[in-house]
C-alpha cells in the first residue's frame, strides 16, 4: 500500500512538472498549426512550401536544440547532489554554446535554401521554399538562447518560465501571419514566405520572455549576472557536448527521416505532401503530451540520481511509462474519431482530406509505443545515457523503418506500391522496435544503478 501511495505521489509531482511543459509545447506546435492552416488559405502549394522547409529547418533546429539538452539533466542531478549552486555555470556555458551553434545553424541552413532543385524539388516549389528559408533564419540566434535558458530553467524545476513565453509566442504568431501572409497595414502579401518571417518574429518574442521571467527568479538572476559571466571553460563544454552530441544524433536521426519521408513523397506532387503534413502536424501536436512527461521525468530521474536513490529512479520509471500509456490511448481515440474534422481545419481540399484522413489512421496506431519510447527516452536522458539512445534511434529507424518505407511506398516488391501509406507504415514499424530496445537498455540501467548507487556520475 505504501509503495502504491508512493507511486500516486510520484505521479502527482510528474503532472505537475509536465503541466507547464505541456502548455509550452502545445504552443510552440500550435504555430506549426497555425502557419498550416493560414497558409493553407493561401493554396497548396504555398502549404506545401512551408512544410517542405519544416522538413528542412526543423531537424537542424532540433539537433542543435539536442545538444542543449544536455543542461537539464546535469542542472537536475546537480540539485540532486545538493550542489546547486554549480548551476549557473551549467547554464552560462549552455548559452555560450547556443550562440554559437546559431551561426552554424544560420550558415547551413542559407547553404541549403539553394539546393533545393538539386534534390529533385520542382522548381516553383523549391522557390518558395528557399524563400521561406532565408526569412526563417533570422530566428536562429534568439531560439537558441530560448532552449538554452528554457534547458537551465527546467532542470531547477522552473517550468513555468517556457510555458509563458510559448503562449505569448503564439499570440504573436497569429497576427503576424496575418499581416505578412496575407498582405495587411501596407505589407506586401507574401504568402508562405510571410510565415518564415512571422516565425523569426515570434522567436526574438519568446526570447525575450523567457529572459525576463528566469531573471525575476533570485537564483537564476544571479547566475546570469555579469559578473558570474567567464571565459569559455573546455571542461563544462566538453561535459555538456560529451553528454547532448549523441543525443542530439539521436534527435537528427528521427526527425530527419520524417523529412527525407517528406523529400521522397515530393516527387508525388504537392496534394501529396500536403495530405502527409496534416497528418504528421497533427501528429506531431498530440506527441507533446508523452513528450512533456519525458522531460518531467527527465528532471525528477536527474534529481534522483543526484539523491542517489535507486528507489525513486525506479517509482518515476513507472509512474511516467504508467501516465504516457493511458495518455495515448486517450489521443489514440481522438485521432480515430474525430480525424475528419482534423483534417478539414488544415484544408479542404478533396483530395488533400482523403489522404490525410487515411494517413491519420496510421497516426493513431503508434500512439502506444510512440509514448513509450520518448518518456523513456527522457528517463535515459535523466541517467546521461545518450549513447544509447543514439544507436537505438540509428537501428530502430535508419537501418529497419527507412529501407522498409522506401520497398513499401516506392517499389512493387511486396504487392503494388502504397505510397505514402507505406512510409507510415514503417514509421510505426520502426517506433516500436525503438520502444522495446529501450526498455531492455532502461531494464539494464535499473539493476546497475541498484547495484551500486555511488557509481552515478555527477558533473565535476
Amino acid at each position: 500500500m505504501m509503495a502504491f501511495r508512493a507511486c500516486l505521489e510520484e505521479a502527482r509531482l510528474l503532472i505537475a512538472l509536465a503541466a507547464p511543459v505541456l502548455l509550452a509545447q502545445i504552443s510552440m506546435v500550435s504555430m506549426g498549426f497555425v502557419d498550416m492552416v493560414m497558409t493553407g488559405r493561401v493554396g497548396p502549394e504555398d502549404m506545401a512550401a512551408v512544410a517542405l522547409a519544416g522538413s528542412l529547418w526543423i531537424p537542424l533546429v532540433l539537433f542543435f536544440q539536442g545538444i542543449l539538452l544536455a543542461v537539464t539533466p546535469i542542472t537536475a542531478q546537480l540539485r540532486g547532489a545538493g550542489e546547486g549552486e554549480k548551476s549557473g555555470h551549467v547554464i552560462r556555458q549552455g548559452l555560450g554554446m547556443a550562440l554559437v551553434m546559431a551561426v552554424l545553424l544560420i550558415a547551413i541552413i542559407f547553404g541549403l535554401s539553394y539546393c533545393l532543385e538539386d534534390l529533385g524539388v520542382e522548381a516553383r516549389l523549391a522557390d518558395l521554399t528557399a524563400r521561406y528559408l532565408r526569412a526563417v533564419i533570422w530566428g536562429g540566434v534568439p531560439f537558441l538562447l530560448f532552449v538554452g535558458l528554457r534547458c537551465g530553467a527546467e532542470g531547477m524545476g522552473l517550468m513555468r518560465p517556457a510555458m509563458l513565453a510559448g503562449f505569448l509566442g503564439l499570440l504573436a504568431n497569429i497576427p503576424c501571419n496575418y499581416v505578412l501572409i496575407f498582405g495587411e497595414f501596407g505589407f506586401p502579401a507574401l504568402g508562405g514566405v510571410g510565415a518564415g518571417y512571422a516565425t523569426a518574429l515570434v522567436y526574438w518574442v519568446m526570447f525575450f520572455v523567457i529572459l525576463h521571467q528566469v531573471r525575476r527568479h533570485g537564483e537564476f538572476r544571479g547566475f546570469l549576472a555579469r559578473k558570474n559571466w567567464t571565459r569559455p571553460d573546455p571542461a563544462m563544454i566538453r561535459r555538456i557536448a560529451g553528454i547532448g552530441f549523441p543525443g542530439a544524433l539521436a534527435v537528427l536521426l528521427e526527425v530527419s527521416l520524417f523529412a527525407g519521408v517528406a523529400l521522397l513523397i515530393a516527387p508525388f506532387g504537392s496534394v501529396v505532401v500536403a495530405g502527409h503534413q496534416v497528418a504528421l502536424n497533427f501528429s506531431s501536436f498530440i506527441f507533446m503530451i508523452p513528450l512533456s512527461l519525458g522531460i518531467a521525468a527527465t528532471v525528477r530521474t536527474g534529481h534522483g540520481i543526484g539523491l542517489k536513490s535507486p528507489e525513486m529512479v525506479r517509482r518515476t520509471a513507472r509512474a511516467a511509462l504508467a501516465l504516457s500509456l493511458a495518455a495515448a490511448f486517450i489521443t489514440a481515440v481522438v485521432t480515430i474519431t474525430l480525424r475528419g474534422p482534423i483534417a478539414v481545419m488544415y484544408n479542404k481540399d478533396p483530395a488533400v482530406f482523403a489522404l490525410a484522413t487515411h494517413l491519420l489512421l496510421y497516426a493513431a496506431a503508434y500512439q502506444w509505443t510512440d509514448a513509450f519510447q520518448v518518456v523513456s527516452v527522457g528517463i535515459l536522458r535523466g541517467y546521461n545515457d545518450t549513447r544509447a539512445i543514439f544507436f537505438i534511434t540509428l537501428v530502430a529507424y535508419w537501418l529497419i523503418a527507412l529501407p522498409l518505407g522506401c520497398v513499401l511506398g516506392r517499389t512493387s516488391l511486396f504487392g503494388d506500391a502504397r505510397g505514402p501509406a507505406g512510409f507510415w507504415i514503417a514509421f510505426i514499424v520502426g517506433i516500436s522496435t525503438a520502444a522495446v530496445l529501450l526498455a531492455g537498455r532502461l531494464r539494464v540501467l535499473e539493476r546497475r544503478f541498484a547495484a551500486n548507487p555511488s557509481a552515478a556520475s555527477l558533473p565535476r
